[in-house]
């Protein structure tokens, strides 16, 4: 595809296009499918995901560590959803205590920079780890985060790549025992249901 601009003196220029090569975009994990693997560590004292383990920093976990004794409450943020975000964050704030009290835990991943998260966690004062996915790629394996069906294009005032509010409970053999994604920013997770699958995922 071409594209031809015309500067003030009349000078036209031929740019050429290339197109958007279209990835597979990845499935979302449904209730009782195993949970995709992903890593923590620290890079430069900056909580940072991974992908893979090839890391020297003797903190690294993965998500079977996590699950090892506490189901996992897991999380996508972003401050970028307008006013989408306030809510989602104050439904958090407010599920943490009740995970924890039934013997789950809380994570956040969020594509804000480590100035953001730390306000983030200061809004939410409840201890919850906030992890920034780095390139998005665990929120692009678990299927709530593509380059080609970006959400600026669909829903009204976000206008950065960001990734779709989601929450997943994962059992501690990994296994997922609820799946919530918000494709249309116009709904919330189930608390209810949210901490039924804590509890039998103990």
């Amino acid at each position: 595809m071409y594209y031809e601009i015309e500067d003030e003196l009349g000078n036209v220029s031929t740019l050429q296009l290339k197109q958007r090569v279209a990835e597979e975009q990845t499935e979302p994990p449904k209730e009782g499918d195993l949970a995709p693997l992903f890593y923590l560590r620290n890079e430069d004292g900056f909580p940072v995901t991974s992908l893979t383990n090839a890391s020297p920093d003797s903190e690294l976990r993965s998500i079977l560590d996590l699950v090892k004794f506490k189901p996992l409450v897991l999380s996508f943020y972003c401050n970028c959803w307008g006013s989408y975000a306030p809510k989602h964050l104050e439904g958090i704030k407010a599920l943490a205590p009740q995970v924890e009290a039934l013997g789950g835990q809380l994570l956040i991943l969020t594509n804000e920079s480590q100035k953001e998260i730390e306000r983030i966690g200061r809004k939410l004062d409840a201890g919850v780890p906030i992890y920034h996915d780095k390139n998005y790629n665990v929120a692009r394996s678990y299927g709530v985060y593509s380059e080609t069906s970006p959400i600026w294009d669909r829903i009204a005032g976000i206008s950065e790549e960001v990734f779709t509010p989601s929450l997943f409970v994962l059992g501690r053999d990994r296994r997922v025992g609820y799946a919530f994604i918000d494709e249309n920013f116009d709904n919330v997770p189930d608390i209810k249901t949210i901490l039924k699958a804590v509890y039998d995922g103990r």
